[in-house]
């Protein structure tokens, strides 16, 4: 099962759209303790059901850490979210474990595709399950346009996204287990 390390605009996007659920289903889902503080603002969208994934043992929520140096160079502009997601994925990402981060922030992302670390936005969510068998065409077609209407996404990362094969995101497609 692949990990996966996801921010809180990712994470409270694919709640929105009823994905979250189905992706701890499939990916194991670990969220930073300073994202899950992000999540758990009360009367947020989100809060309850976050909390109830930590309780459903369906996210784990951990915390990077301090002492563990990494050599990375985060840019500074990096919210603290995203840098914490990053970091928590550096330091704990191994070679024979699949595993990445969906991040929609522009800046993070732009980190991990210059820093070769494997990364989605919440965009690409339901093309990955759509290509693993798990939503069928139009629930693909039904949950992308949800994610666009919701999220804040360019018309160049939407068409970036449409013209992506399976073979350019096989290392994020679970297996069907």
């Amino acid at each position: 099962m692949h990990i996966v390390y996801i921010d809180a605009s990712s994470a409270i996007l694919l709640y929105k759209t009823g994905l979250f659920d189905l992706c701890t289903q499939y990916f194991y889902m670990i969220m930073e303790t300073c994202v899950y503080k992000e999540v758990q603002v009360p009367d947020h969208p989100g809060a309850n059901f976050f909390l109830s994934m930590v309780q459903k043992n369906r996210m784990k929520v951990c915390s990077s850490n301090p002492d563990d140096l990494i050599d990375i160079n985060l840019p500074e502009s990096l919210d603290l979210g995203e840098r914490q997601t990053i970091v928590l994925y550096c330091q704990n990402a191994c070679p024979n474990q699949p595993s990445f981060i969906i991040i929609d922030d522009a800046k993070g992302a732009k980190f991990c595709l210059k820093g070769k670390i494997p990364f989605i936005n919440a965009l690409l969510v339901p093309k990955i399950l759509w290509f693993a068998s798990i939503l069928n065409k139009n629930d693909y077609i039904d949950k992308t346009a949800l994610v666009i209407e919701i999220g804040r996404y360019s018309r160049t990362v939407i068409e970036k996204a449409r013209a992506l094969s399976s073979s350019d995101l096989a290392i994020f497609i679970p297996d069907e287990t």
